[in-house]
């Protein structure tokens, strides 16, 4: 993405220079410094200044290491970006892949996680291996191959490997694209290029980064054996077991932790505010001192005098220590959030599980159903190394049985039937899993009969759920909806496990106690999917705010693709106020585009806002059912002042989204909204 509208460039532009002066200040304040790379990081991110961004995030990692050299270079980067940006150009130097950024250097590991780390490539280069030996389906190939190397990318950007995580980036642009064969050829022709330096990158990283800076080796000349670190080399390497019960109360502990840290922060903000009100009635003594003048036999009495100069010095005494009250409160808060937040993440780390454990029993159910049920049914698994929490993936355990079971007892036709429809006799029901931003999405379809919404239609006006005229009018999608009404079911007969019309209701709110939604799709004669969706985690997230309508949202910054300025009403971009309560509103000045990864519909979604704030790493902490149910929310924010925000859900504001875009612009825009000033977050 790149920055084409010059009021964004302009925007960036205030930020840096506003940040550069905490960078250059002397002497400098090191949290400081790091709190502003780490907002510019996500500023030159939703500005389309991507290679800046990810320079920036190095620059935080080492920072935050301690590297006595990372403040001059952060200094130096925002410098030379306002330079360039102010003169028409792109913020940094462009880079070509595979030729390194001139910031990137190797450092050594922490010892705690090098094992780990090191087990996990050696994992991830044998699976590769194992693609490139492939003689089977080169498109599958190049997707196990993608999935290894987009793996292999998170642990080293976790455990700050910075030349693995920016080569892996680069090498999944060249495999991401192979949906045909031809290209899935390629993409393993240019994997196998670099199948040494991938080897090297574990083995002699100094030596892949001088192949990759043309330093005398070539690619295919670095030994391409796996990881050879093992457990004990350093001395102080080991490996425990752990309840999960102590992973589960230390979790909990955190979690009040967090809570006890949220009034430091507004203790601290109120310190400042009382420090800076005592400097206002110092400001006024002493300006009541200059209108007295000096004492005189005839005017105010020299004693008076003094106890005014003295309250003066007091409160000036007051204020300083309030102030520094408040800078040591700030801090303590800053670390504390920080401390919490990276043990939530290492702990979190400890309590997860592959999906494999669960792909093997619904593939287990699939078997034991096509046995009963006289069908023919392969098992196919996509994404089964996508790892979960161990209690979200128990939980998941009975819903997604019972849409496994529906896969063959409803989706899958005998063996003759398939034939005579010109179909193979042996059915398929895939079992996927792929992380899209903060979700894990669960597909499970078969290539089965399908659902015939014609039929859903007829028996939903006889059980007399829906009355005959709307069933008419209403479209595929809402018909298919009409299948979580308990006792309407798709087949004429019931017995033990289907057929009874209590399946996919029960699932469904399984999944939705959950937090998360399920979504049901259909080709006739040709298949059916049901999709889960859940969040993965609830804790600290970087969000944008974003004011429509007088009211301040959070917005994921990992959802937002784009951000551009609307130049005329012609531009569709259903207002955020319009999707979330549902009155007029006016053409927006600003159109957020989101990133939802969705390949069952790649359309981009648009919503209009009124203006776009500051960045920030938010705590988002679930909501009641009945507040969850008034809006497309995905949590609640408590900001430093104890007010109570809202994070949109893009997932729920999608379907909004994209139904109101398809309404001519006249009939949104006709009437206008009174809308009051806005207020900041």
């Amino acid at each position: 993405m790149s920055t084409v509208d010059p009021e964004l460039t302009r925007l960036l532009i205030q930020e840096l220079s506003r940040h550069l002066k905490t960078l250059a200040a002397a002497p400098r304040d090191q949290e400081a410094c790091r709190r502003a790379v780490h907002a510019l990081k996500g500023s030159a991110g939703l500005a389309g200044e991507l290679d800046l961004s990810t320079a920036l995030q190095r620059v935080e990692r080492r920072m935050r290491d301690g590297d006595d050299t990372a403040l001059d270079e952060a200094r130096d980067l925002v410098q030379a970006s306002v330079d360039r940006l102010t003169s028409g150009r792109t913020a940094t130097p462009a880079t070509q892949w595979p030729h390194p950024p001139a910031d990137i250097v190797v450092r050594p590991l922490d010892s705690a996680l090098r094992e780990q780390y090191a087990s996990e490539l050696s994992d991830r280069l044998r699976g590769i291996d194992d693609a490139l030996e492939s003689r089977g389906d080169p498109i599958e190939a190049a997707a196990a191959a993608y999935r290894h190397v987009h793996t292999i990318k998170g642990a080293a950007s976790a455990v700050g490997d910075e030349l693995a995580s920016w080569f892996c980036h680069g090498l999944e642009d060249r495999l991401q694209g192979a949906t045909y064969r031809d290209a899935a050829e390629s993409a393993l022709q240019e994997l196998a290029r670099w199948r040494g330096v991938l080897g090297a990158l574990l083995d002699d990283p100094a030596a892949a980064l001088r192949t990759l800076r043309g330093g005398g080796m070539r690619e295919s000349a670095v030994p391409s054996q796996r990881g050879t670190m093992r457990p004990g080399e350093d001395g102080d390497d080991a490996t425990i077991r752990v309840d999960v019960g102590s992973v589960e109360r230390l979790m909990g502990n955190l979690a009040h932790i967090s809570l006890a840290r949220e009034p430091i922060a507004r203790h601290a903000e109120l310190a400042r505010g009382t420090a800076d009100r005592m400097r206002r009635l110092e400001a006024k003594l002493t300006e009541a001192l200059r209108l007295i003048g000096p004492p005189r036999p005839w005017g105010a009495p020299a004693a008076a005098l003094q106890r005014i100069v003295q309250v003066a010095n007091e409160l000036t005494g007051a204020s300083d220590s309030l102030e520094r009250a408040f800078y040591t409160m700030h801090s303590s808060d800053v670390a504390l959030r920080d401390d919490v937040i990276e043990a939530t993440r290492e702990l979190s780390t400890m309590r997860q599980t592959p999906l494999r454990r669960l792909f093997s029993r619904l593939a287990g159910a699939v078997a034991a159903e096509a046995r009963r049920t006289q069908r023919e049914v392969v098992v196919q698994m996509r994404g089964a190394d996508e790892t979960i929490d161990r209690r979200l993936a128990e939980l998941l355990s009975e819903p997604c049985l019972q849409i496994a079971r529906n896969s063959v007892a409803h989706g899958i036709e005998l063996p003759s039937v398939r034939m005579a429809a010109g179909k193979s006799p042996v059915g398929t029901v895939t079992l996927s899993a792929r992380r899209s931003m903060h979700r894990i999405v669960i597909g499970i379809e078969d290539d089965g009969a399908g659902v015939d919404v014609s039929e859903v239609r007829r028996r939903a006006v006889e059980s007399g759920a829906v009355a005959p005229e709307l069933a008419e009018a209403a479209d595929d999608d809402t018909l298919l909806a009409l299948l979580f009404l308990p006792g309407l079911s798709t087949r004429d007969s019931s017995d033990l496990l289907a057929g009874r019309g209590i399946g996919l209701d029960i699932a469904l709110g399984s999944i939705q106690r959950l937090g998360g939604a399920l979504r049901l799709a259909s080709r006739k004669g040709a298949g059916f999917s049901t999709r889960v969706e859940l969040p993965v985690e609830t804790a600290l997230a970087s969000v944008m705010w974003v004011e429509a309508a007088g009211t301040w949202y959070a917005i994921p910054t990992a959802s937002m693709s784009r951000i551009h300025r609307i130049a005329s009403r012609v531009t569709i971009a259903p207002h955020l106020a319009t999707c979330i309560e549902g009155r007029i509103n006016d053409t927006a000045a600003y159109a957020i585009e989101l990133d939802l990864e969705e390949p069952d519909d790649p359309r981009p979604v648009l919503v209009g806002v009124d203006a776009v704030g500051r960045t920030e790493d938010v705590l988002i902490r679930p909501l009641t059912s009945l507040v969850a149910s008034m809006g497309p929310y995905a949590g609640g924010i408590v900001r430093d002042d104890g007010t109570l925000a809202l994070a949109v859900d893009v997932y729920a504001l999608a379907p909004r989204a994209r139904a109101l875009g398809r309404v001519p612009e006249a009939a949104v825009s006709a009437v206008g909204s009174t809308r009051p000033p806005p207020r900041g977050p």
